[in-house]
């Protein structure tokens, strides 16, 4: 027992705080219907504006409390409001750029103003307390503890005794009919967007003693917030608590019995209880209880149109001679950096068609990327059967290896398509990013994928390598990757043009898939699945094939991007970290909806763009993340503000001033048409005719 309770203890502590984030998450959610991804940044921006005043500046604790509290919770939950109602009508794709766009904003302004390395804010709650057998209950623990049944109880009797409360619940819905009844609707949500944030905030600080003031890590312990919120349904505030107290008590007790394992799965199973349990969520739980907020209100996101064939052929002809003459155009130690701008145009090709070809979300395309670079490496160093191992060591050569990596990838765009199937909206967004944060965390070391050094050899064709010792479980060897048509890729122009041709062959396919029958019905599911449903077409087989066509794509180009640099890393931070899933979601969000000209876009102002002034200056490296942040909330807005003055004539007439009706055509359609006036004339009733007593009428029209 007295075993037990060295886990359980510290477990319902570490609950506590995850249920002070997670409240604040489904507040905001609950009565936005907009899900904050910069939940788990707007904490650790708590904790860092904490640390300053406790730590820096010696203010004392309570002081420092108070200030990050109004600086962050009421100042930034006011902030959050407004563009959370600039939101409000928004498709998914666009409030999760904007979302997105603040979470990288927030990581890159504390990172370039408090460096990249953990701060100690240090104890400020007592640490002694009662002893129970052999374990230390303090007081700190119990205050938290405290504060957060409190608090659960409170906003429980607050929703469902209060009119202010019910009015939170009903803004989300409706806010024109919650204003006929009295209610502001921009107070209520003012106030549950500062109520979400105070909590994260809160969270945020007490978290920062236990694990250090860190951006990175404090985002990742909030984001654990989330399987707490998936077992509340994102509804259910008493549920929700109850979820977070659970897995604090897992995430304590289970290393005990996992360590002792070489199981690297089982090892890592801990960490990794809430994203499991967030899945599990997803794949279990009956849809219908699985409801969009606010969905009613959306407005349509458009998608790729299929252009004259005349066009098309002469548009992406003058592309492709531009792309064949950039290594010629740049300087030859540039050439490397544009060898990885095609092979992150292939991965963006392959979301691009995801997003706006189906209205489909992944935040995990970099996790398929990564398995496509892994298994790919692995070929070509261990050989199919080296690698799995049974017998023989025969390597494989590089079209092959990155044509299986890639096709290795379709079972998980498969399993990733199972939420999509059930579910929608923001809902799939959320399941992806819990799978590639549990992918990240719980396979990026296993044998399969990077192995324990977290680094396997990725040769390009014909070139000589060394299998490093821990990437294979026999002694290392040196061999030579089986060359591709006699010529030397170790030279960068050549490696850029294999790149080129890569992207080529992946670009016919999406031209193709976008002028074929089965193209044309994703655009019609993206506009209305249910109308496609009621036509008689399958739209769970084609979910789940364009995901399965997604994840392929991103695998050749993971394969493609790995042999860059040739080598693949799996440590947090790099290349297929899960955060770059969710850049490049916000990155594809701003460059347009273009099939082919957007992904390659996307992969300029990801790549290229840096080496060039003024990117490549010291202060514009620290400060590039909160640019790209704040063009991201930007453009995400955009449709929402009145832009006439800076759109010149054309944006004048079409705001309300200019008589255009204001806002987007798309808004105007959804906008009920105006009834005109109808005159209608009064028959007049002639002088009653001598001995008819009847009146007879003229002027019958109307």
């Amino acid at each position: 027992m007295n075993e037990f309770l060295n886990y359980l203890v510290p477990g319902i502590a570490d609950g506590s705080v995850y249920a002070l984030a997670a409240l604040g998450l489904v507040l905001t959610y609950k009565t936005s219907g907009v899900f904050n991804f910069a939940h788990g940044a707007l904490a650790a921006t708590g904790g860092y504006v904490f640390y300053e005043g406790y730590v820096e500046q010696s203010w004392p604790w309570p002081l420092a409390f108070l200030i990050s509290l109004l600086v962050v919770g009421v100042l930034g939950g006011l902030l959050l409001e407004r563009l959370a109602t600039l939101l409000s009508s928004a498709p998914t794709v666009t409030t999760v750029v904007a979302t997105v766009g603040l979470l990288v904003l927030l990581q890159s302004l504390m990172t370039a103003i408090y460096g990249a390395s953990d701060k100690k804010s240090g104890d400020f709650l007592p640490t002694n307390g009662p002893r129970v057998g052999d374990v230390t209950i303090s007081y700190g623990d119990m205050m938290i503890t405290g504060f957060c049944l409190a608090t659960s109880l409170a906003l429980f009797a607050f929703f469902g005794r209060t009119r202010m409360g019910r009015a939170m619940t009903a803004v989300v819905d409706d806010p024109d009919l919650l204003a006929l009844q009295k209610s502001n609707p921009s107070a209520v949500r003012r106030l549950s967007w500062v109520l979400g944030a105070c909590f994260a905030s809160i969270s945020g600080m007490l978290l920062a003693p236990k694990l250090g003031v860190s951006v990175n890590v404090l985002v990742l312990i909030v984001i654990a917030a989330y399987g707490a919120a998936a077992l509340g349904l994102f509804e259910n505030l008493p549920l929700t608590v109850a979820g977070a107290f659970v897995i604090g008590i897992l995430v304590n007790y289970l290393p005990s019995l996992t360590q002792q394992t070489d199981s690297l799965f089982l090892k890592s199973m801990p960490r990794n209880v809430p994203f499991i349990v967030l899945l599990l969520v997803f794949l279990l739980v009956p849809s219908r209880k699985l409801t969009e907020r606010g969905v009613r209100n959306a407005r349509r996101l458009k998608t790729p149109k299929a252009f004259p064939v005349p066009v098309t052929a002469t548009g992406l002809g003058a592309l492709l001679l531009v792309l064949i003459a950039v290594p010629h155009l740049v300087a030859d130690t540039d050439v490397t950096v544009y060898s990885g701008f095609m092979a992150y145009a292939i991965i963006f090709l392959s979301l691009g068609m995801l997003l706006y070809m189906s209205g489909m979300i992944s935040l995990c395309h970099l996790g398929f990327a990564a398995i496509g670079a892994t298994v790919s490496a692995k070929l070509m160093t261990l050989g199919f059967f080296g690698w799995m191992p049974l017998v023989g060591d025969k390597t494989v050569s590089w079209p092959v290896a990155v044509l299986l990596g890639g096709l290795v990838a379709v079972p998980f765009g498969a399993v990733v398509a199972i939420p999509a199937i059930r579910l929608a909206g923001i809902y799939v967004a959320v399941a992806t990013f819990g799978f590639g944060i549990l992918l990240q965390q719980a396979f990026y070391f296993a044998p399969v994928m990077f192995d324990r050094a977290a680094l396997v050899q990725h040769p390009r064709p014909g070139e000589d390598f060394i299998v490093p010792p821990t990437q294979k479980r026999t002694e290392a060897v040196e061999g030579t990757a089986a060359s591709l048509f006699g010529i030397d890729f170790s030279d960068e122009k050549n490696y850029y043009y294999l790149a080129l041709t890569v992207f080529v062959l992946m670009a016919a396919i999406v031209l193709l898939l976008l002028r074929s029958r089965l193209g044309t019905l994703l655009r019609a599911m993206a506009d209305s699945p249910v109308a496609l449903d009621a036509h008689g077409a399958n739209t769970n087989v084609m979910r789940i094939a364009v995901f399965c066509l997604s994840a392929f794509m991103a695998g050749v180009g993971g394969g493609v991007l790995a042999g860059v640099t040739q080598s693949a890393s799996g440590n947090p931070g790099g290349t297929f970290d899960y955060t770059v899933s969710l850049i490049f979601v916000a990155i594809l969000g701003f460059c347009g909806r273009r099939p082919i000209l957007s992904p390659l876009l996307a992969a300029f102002a990801y790549q290229v763009i840096k080496i060039y002034p003024p990117f490549d200056n010291p202060t514009m490296i620290d400060y590039r993340g909160v640019i790209f942040g704040g063009l991201a909330i930007f453009v995400a807005v955009a449709p929402a503000l009145n832009l006439g003055s800076l759109l010149g004539r054309r944006g004048i007439e079409r705001t309300p001033e200019g008589g255009g009706g204001g806002g987007s055509p798309v808004r105007e359609r959804l906008n009920p048409t105006p009834v005109r006036p109808v005159t209608i004339r009064i028959p007049e009733l002639e002088p009653a005719l001598v001995g008819s007593g009847a009146a007879r009428t003229k002027g019958h029209e109307a």
